[in-house]
């Protein structure tokens, strides 16, 4: 049986995410999705290809999707081997691949981005 019970909340870019203590480990899969506009798309993919390797570190691992039938709409997907590694993510970021982030986001049309969090349940 895996008990949930409020663990941890992390306050980052203005949004909170609740993360639940689970009696297993449990994979965390964390997803920032947004829309670029069409002419920075170049220096879009760019930057994802340059912070891809600051990112595939320790167990963790990146990859940037776009979505289907809808140009220019991208989803980072990070997936962490546990609880344990998505909260220490931040603090293994470097500033480079942390500007290179900015940069990212500051690419966002209108500057919004959405963030999703998952937790592995078997």
């Amino acid at each position: 049986m895996i008990s949930n019970r409020f663990f941890y909340i992390r306050r980052q870019f203005n949004y909170i995410i609740f993360i639940t203590e689970r009696d297993t480990v449990a994979k965390v899969i964390f997803t920032v999705g947004y829309e670029i506009p069409e002419s920075h798309r170049a220096q879009y993919l760019e930057l994802v290809r340059h912070l891809k390797p600051h990112l595939n570190t320790n167990g963790n691992s990146y990859s940037v999707c776009e979505l289907e039938n809808k140009r220019n709409h991208f989803h980072e997907v990070y997936t962490y081997p546990s609880k344990e590694a998505f909260e220490a993510a931040d603090d293994a970021e470097n500033a480079q691949a942390e500007s290179i982030i900015e940069q990212i986001y500051d690419l966002a049309k209108d500057r919004k981005v959405s963030y999703t969090t998952a937790i592995e349940i078997v």
